[in-house]
């Protein structure tokens, strides 16, 4: 008995032994230190389907190559070998923001993904839904797993390496032929605690702000670091929206000792709570520095209103703020002209020219005094009929006043409320 008792220890210790094989560091005591890179799960998978020839819109498979780099570490834009390009949102994984939004491990994730499709001598795009490639959530990006060769190694799923490398948790569906892979790697980035399951920072994603002029933004462009957190006060002059949905702001800070605004972007992406800042409000903001197409903005910003004196937070900090220029278009403040504008009476209409609509309203302050205003406004439909004498009118934020003329220059008709 003691015998059969020995072999069976021994048999115990060979499959224990085949198993940490199969897997690595199945010693739950090795706590990673987030510099290595793990693939021996991904490499187990293979990929089986033939794509030579084939086209991902219509056969679900197909040969591309990285067009630009990545945004997020689960988003590629590609060029399709059969033509025409694809935007991939990667099936399976939902890595930590480094756009729109910024989160730990971010930019690292993204960093991971540009460098490994910089080393691909091949790329192959399977769609996630084994044949026409169906849209994410978005309606924009094609949900995909994307496939990669090297010199050194045979094709890999990169969807599949992130995760095994901590840069995302399981997302797969796990009807998907490939979800025991994906559970497989989460499970051992776990079991080391490697990257998002660590404790340890990301050396990429820096909590420490540091106040953001925008005149030294633009006037010493090399002044300020890439991916730094920044904290500043900036009112948004201008308003963007995309044929994607993608939400961007011009945002501009005041400069008193120039008498001028200095400008940079702010972009929100397609959900972000900042979507919601309005043109003409002063905020406090808290974002990330970053370099787009060579130029900076601010992102992962995040609006929260309540949180108002939170230097960490972005917030409203002054509701209706406005522009006021004098014919230099240096930037003033008159708050009695600002009091005003939410009680204007149309006294004349002159008419549209050259895609403008001018009118004249009049204004009383609560203290009688009268002010007399000429307005120009973009023409949009449907304007013509809002304005008319008699009508007493709302104009919000964000419009332009020239000093000492009383002309005021709203910057669309969504600015015009009839009370």
């Amino acid at each position: 008995m003691k015998f059969k008792a020995k072999l069976l220890a021994v048999g115990l210790a060979v499959v224990t032994l085949t198993a940490c094989l199969a897997v690595t560091a199945c010693n739950k005591s090795k706590i990673a230190d987030n510099t290595e890179h793990y693939d021996e799960i991904t490499k187990t998978l293979k990929l089986s389907k033939s794509y030579e020839g084939k086209k991902l819109m219509t056969d679900g498979i197909g040969k591309a190559k990285m067009a630009d780099e990545t945004t997020d570490g689960d988003t590629t834009y590609f060029t399709l070998e059969s033509g025409g390009g694809a935007n991939v949102r990667y099936q399976g994984i939902d890595t930590p923001e480094s756009t729109a939004g910024v989160e730990r491990w971010g930019k690292a994730a993204s960093k991971f993904t540009n460098e490994r499709l910089k080393m691909a001598t091949e790329i192959v795009i399977e769609s996630a839904s084994g044949g026409v490639p169906e849209k994410d959530s978005v309606g924009q990006r094609l949900l995909c797993y994307v496939w990669y060769k090297t010199e050194e190694d045979d094709f890999k799923l990169l969807n599949l390496e992130l995760v095994e490398n901590g840069y995302s948790k399981n997302k797969e569906n796990a009807t998907k032929g490939y979800y025991s892979y994906f559970q497989k790697a989460e499970k051992f980035a776990r079991s080391i605690e490697l990257r998002l399951f660590s404790k340890l920072p990301d050396p990429l994603y820096d909590m420490d702000p540091v106040d953001l002029s925008l005149k030294q933004l633009n006037e010493d462009p090399d002044s300020y670091n890439e991916d730094i957190k920044v904290t500043f006060y900036a009112y948004v002059s201008d308003k963007y929206t995309s044929s994607s949905g993608a939400v961007t702001f011009t945002i501009a800070q005041y400069d008193a000792a120039s008498g001028k605004a200095y400008e940079t972007t702010l972009y929100a992406g397609h959900t972000n709570s900042t979507a919601n800042m309005i043109v003409g409000t002063l905020y406090h903001i808290a974002g990330t520095l970053q370099k787009h197409e060579g130029a900076w903005q601010v992102s992962g910003v995040y609006l929260d209103n309540d949180a108002k004196g939170n230097e960490e937070k972005t917030w409203r900090s002054q509701n209706l703020y406005y522009l006021v220029f004098d014919e230099t278009h240096k930037l003033y403040s008159d708050k009695s002209i600002a009091s005003v504008m939410g009680y204007v009476s149309v006294t004349a209409v002159a008419g549209t020219e050259n895609g403008v609509l001018t009118f004249t309203g009049k204004a009383v302050e609560a203290d009688k005094t009268e002010h007399t205003f000429t307005f120009t406004v973009p023409a949009i439909e449907g304007i013509e009929g809002k304005v008319t004498v008699g009508k007493r009118l709302a104009i919000s934020a964000g419009y332009q006043v020239e000093s000492g003329s009383n002309r005021v220059t709203i910057p669309s008709g969504s600015n015009i409320t009839v009370k």
